[in-house]
């Protein structure tokens, strides 16, 4: 055992035993295959199924930061199987491969649940350059879900609109008509700069398309050249306006030719491919409580990705540590009271598909969901949790989590994260916990070329993998929910206290909330109303 390891464990408290795993070596590639699901551990022998979380956490602790298969799952998932766009054969291969490394880590039931996406969509290779008054090419990068241009591509004036608001348009006025509009961002400093720079102002396209603009460029927020895949809508359809994310070298370079006066000329092509719409899986497993099995916490993260890289920040590390955290619990031989349910979604890059269509599939479950946990963003290290406003959780969440204060996350605040799939949960009135992390040194090549195997720091991944772990056993042990699911009208006080609702308006989600298409319902009445589902 890492010394390291054996410090936190035994600073923790020391448990009676050590579960054997019987999946074979740990550091085994885990590649699909046709195999049964490992029996659930029943508490045989010197073993006892209701040990605390501060018993189990030393042998959960001693599992994630061993030897385990961790690095070779994930070097499959980004490696072999690669970027995973939702409603592409990879999405649906990692999707395959995700059901068998959980069987083999060991939980009681896993199953994929499909869901429609609107329109199926794939980049084509964009190519951008700038005809007049000089000529030099753009490097640039087609928004996700945007229309694509007209064969032979689109040449037209290019229009400076700043940070694309009302005031602006308004001055432009009619110049923007046919126009290209290059829409700016501030210099990201850390992650969550870089996290809202590719949640752009969803306001921005629809005054341009009501201006009868030909097309936009996002100015990319790095201050590097890196170019990466923004979301253009946020319901899987596609936008049919034309967007690509521009390096922003290239933009101030375009701004201060017009800045100087010159009237600027681009020529974009942008071939994107757009289908009807198509099915995306997301991948549900279970470890089943002991005493309460139909009340449970969720612990999610993304499966899917944009495809301009491996996919390895941009979902990939987080899917195989979650993965990875199964494992490690039930490597512990011991089951909490109410059941454990990890989600990977997909349709995350498309507006968070996957965890709508989730939460409208097991409506008539959500009263029994405790609470939900996100691991939404690459693999920085975590010091806390958020609970998005939930004053009410803060105290059963600081008791309980405990255990892993050792690991350095003892920030446990009420200050609302980047949007992440915890927005559906909240929206449902379910708590959420989402990480509060430092920014790793590789958080900007998240969703770009530069996305790879080989930036994800594997033993900050490990830590994850226990802190995960360990968290989600708290809460699932815990005597009581750590706080009451909240109505409606509840809800909407916590949007609008937390400015979560300001986000919403900008991101392009407030609509969706305001016809309850998303979120909880005014009065769900019979179950049937409310959605059907499957239980696991």
């Amino acid at each position: 055992m890492p010394r390291r390891a054996g410090i936190l464990a035994r600073e923790v408290a020391f448990a009676c035993c050590i579960f054997a795993l019987a999946a074979g070596p740990l550091g085994a590639q885990i590649l699909p295959q046709k195999r049964a699901p490992l029996q659930p551990p029943q508490g045989t022998g010197a073993c006892s199924i209701e040990k605390s979380c501060a018993e189990v956490a030393p042998e959960i602790i001693q599992s994630a930061l061993g030897v385990s298969p961790l690095k070779e799952n994930l070097r499959y998932l980004t490696m072999t199987l690669g970027a995973r766009v939702s409603g592409s054969a990879a999405a649906d291969k990692a999707a395959d491969w995700a059901v068998e490394a959980f069987r083999h880590a060991g939980v009681d039931e896993v199953k994929t649940e499909d869901f429609t996406i609107a329109s199926g969509w794939a980049a084509g290779k964009a190519v951008a350059r700038v005809i007049a008054p000089v000529r030099f090419p753009l490097r640039i990068a087609a928004a996700g879900w945007s229309a694509a241009t007209p064969q032979g591509g689109i040449t037209a004036r290019v229009i400076d609109v700043g940070s694309g608001d009302e005031a602006v348009f308004a001055r432009v006025g009619a110049a923007a008509r046919g126009a290209i509009v290059l829409v700016r961002s501030r210099v990201a400093r850390n992650a969550a700069d870089i996290e809202s720079g590719r949640e752009r102002d969803a306001g921005v396209a629809e005054r341009a398309g009501k201006a009868g603009a030909a097309a936009i460029l996002w100015m990319s927020n790095p201050a590097g050249g890196e170019v990466y895949r923004l979301r253009a809508t946020t319901d899987g359809t596609v936008q049919g306006l034309p967007q690509a994310v521009i390096a922003r070298g290239d933009a101030e370079r375009i701004g201060r030719l017009i800045a100087a006066g010159r009237r600027v000329r681009v020529h974009v092509e942008m071939p994107n491919r757009v289908t009807g719409a198509v099915k995306s899986p997301n991948v549900v497993a279970e470890i089943r409580g002991r005493e309460k099995p139909d009340e449970f916490v969720l612990v999610a993260a993304q499966l899917d990705s944009w495809d301009m890289g491996q996919g390895a920040l941009d979902g990939g590390c987080n899917a195989a540590m979650l993965i990875d955290a199964a494992r490690a619990i039930h490597s512990a031989g011991t089951i909490p009271r109410r059941s454990i349910r990890f989600v990977l979604f997909t349709g995350q890059e498309q507006g968070m598909l996957g965890s709508w269509a989730y939460m409208q599939a097991h409506r008539p479950e959500l009263d029994g969901l405790a609470a939900a946990i996100d691991f939404a963003r690459g693999d920085g290290r975590i010091t806390g949790f958020s609970l998005n406003g939930r004053r009410d959780a803060l105290p059963a969440v600081s008791t309980l989590l405990e255990p892993i204060r050792l690991l350095g996350v003892a920030n446990f605040t009420l200050a609302p994260q980047p949007l992440s799939e915890a927005l559906d949960f909240l929206l449902e009135g379910v708590p959420t916990l989402v990480p509060v992390q430092q920014a790793g040194p590789s958080a900007a090549a998240a969703g770009t070329p530069a996305d790879t195997f080989d930036k994800v720091n594997i033993e900050a991944l490990k830590r994850r993998s226990a802190i995960a772990a360990i968290s989600a056993f708290a809460l699932a042990d815990s005597d009581a929910p750590i706080a009451p699911r909240q109505t409606r009208s509840e809800i909407e006080h916590l949007l609008e206290q937390t400015g979560l609702a300001e986000k919403m308006k900008r991101a392009g989600y407030w609509w969706q909330w305001q016809t309850t298409d998303r979120g909880r319902r005014p009065s769900c009445g019979p179950a049937s109303s409310c959605g059907d589902t499957t239980r696991l």
